[in-house]
């Protein structure tokens, strides 16, 4: 008999949820505009991706077009309103923030905020992509076939195809660009004689037709003065060719401006970064010195999605200054600390100059626009939001290793570049030649 009750109470659960979300009336009105609306409650307080809202008010009216919601300040979807009942989806990514209701009665809109915050459950998960752990090599196949040999630059396109680039300084084919998707990867182009000699930080055009690659000058290895490399989609990645060239600029970062489009990257033995300038002398000018004459600083260069703030990610110096950008001039303004002490190494989280990294590296940014950096030899990845909280995000603080699993539990081994796609982040894993993956929702 304890079967059947248990079916019994639940498709009576399950009917009583159905009816208490069923569509609005095909009969709808907005709130009436001489009675005020409220917002009383929602429920519940935690959740995740598609979590379903329950919010309490009243004279809600029962038509969709007249009220939103939204959660953390990101949209969620109105799926009904029942005058005092009103039913919203979490949206992706959502994170812990507070739930604000519009209402909108003639051509006003009343904002109304709940008292409590909604807490976003993510879902994420790390694990190994591509490679052997703490297995170096270079052979190609499927992604579990595939050994790397020291990771340590990634990149994706539009179409997810993962780029990386495999270190190595010289022209006796000790370090590559390759790819991967769809299961397999190859390798498109080794060092050589010619441009391609010490890859480091990659960047595509606006339209990822071009890949222009910092090729670091190192006296003992590298034969050449280039600076930044560039190789076209047409031609399949594997005919790079020089874009500018500096003696011993130890350029080490490339960045694409994400709205014009321009070409910047530093000069490491200067301290500065320049921008390239087909019409000049050098194909190339300098911006600015990012402080005074400091040099070896070990730049990687980003924008944030607005292409109005660069990051200057100073590996070297154990810390990240930003500088703002005048896309309509052409000018930069003075670069100042973000986060992190200059000089001081360590691991500390916290808010602006508070924060301790040790030896950040290739940062990327997340949908909502927060900067993600693999801090390198603290062995983890730390989020960096536009206001400058720093957080880990994944990894194990200072503890080198080897573990996929949940993000708190997972461990990395001086992880050095990270890239978006969609909901998954790559991580290149230097340390255990593997490119990890953090599956978010």
């Amino acid at each position: 008999m304890v079967f059947p009750l248990c079916l019994m109470l639940l498709s009576f659960f399950v009917i009583c949820c159905d009816d208490e979300i069923e569509p609005q009336s095909t009969t709808s009105y907005p709130p009436k505009a001489d009675i005020e609306s409220s917002f009383t409650a929602f429920y519940p307080d935690s959740g995740g991706l598609g979590t379903k809202l329950i919010i309490k008010g009243t004279n809600l009216g029962t038509d969709t077009n007249y009220v939103r919601v939204t959660v953390n300040n990101l949209k969620a979807k109105v799926v009904g309103v029942k005058d005092t009942i009103l039913y919203a989806v979490v949206p992706s990514r959502a994170d812990t923030g507070y739930v604000r209701l519009y209402v909108k009665k003639g051509e006003n809109e009343t904002e109304y905020v709940s008292n409590k915050e909604f807490n976003y459950l993510f879902k994420s998960n790390v694990s190994t992509l591509i490679g052997q752990a703490k297995t170096e090599g270079t052979e190609n196949g499927t992604y579990t076939e595939a050994k790397l040999r020291r990771p340590w630059q990634i990149i994706t396109d539009n179409d997810g195809v993962i780029y990386w680039v495999d270190e190595g300084r010289g022209t006796s084919s000790n370090g590559a660009l390759r790819r991967a998707y769809d299961g397999l990867t190859e390798t498109l182009v080794t060092n050589n004689t010619g441009p391609f000699q010490s890859p480091t930080q990659m960047a595509f055009s606006l339209t990822q037709d071009t890949l222009f690659i910092a090729n670091m000058y190192n006296a003992a290895d590298v034969k050449n003065d280039v600076s930044v490399m560039y190789a076209t989609r047409e031609a399949g990645f594997v005919n790079f060719k020089a874009l500018v060239e500096i003696p011993r600029s130890s350029t080490s970062s490339v960045a694409v401006h994400p709205k014009t489009g321009e070409i910047f990257f530093d000069h490491n033995d200067e301290g500065a970064v320049y921008k390239y300038d087909k019409n000049e002398p050098n194909a190339c000018r300098k911006m600015f010195n990012v402080r005074g004459t400091y040099n070896g600083m070990v730049m990687r260069l980003l924008f944030n999605k607005e292409g109005d703030i660069l990051y200057l990610i100073l590996r070297a110096k154990h810390c990240i200054y930003k500088v703002t950008y005048d896309a309509v001039t052409g000018t930069f303004g003075t670069p100042e600390p973000f986060v992190g002490e200059w000089g001081t190494s360590g691991y500390q989280e916290g808010v602006g100059l508070a924060a301790r990294f040790y030896e950040p590296s290739s940062p990327c940014l997340d949908p909502e626009g927060n900067l993600m950096i693999p801090d390198k030899k603290n062995h983890c990845i730390r989020k960096i939001t536009p206001e400058g909280v720093v957080s880990l995000y994944a990894g194990l603080p200072m503890q080198s290793g080897y573990a996929d699993g949940l993000p708190d539990k997972a461990q990395f081994y001086e992880p050095e570049c990270v890239t978006f796609y969609d909901n998954t982040m790559y991580v290149a894993d230097r340390g255990n030649h593997l490119i990890r993956k953090v599956v978010i929702e």
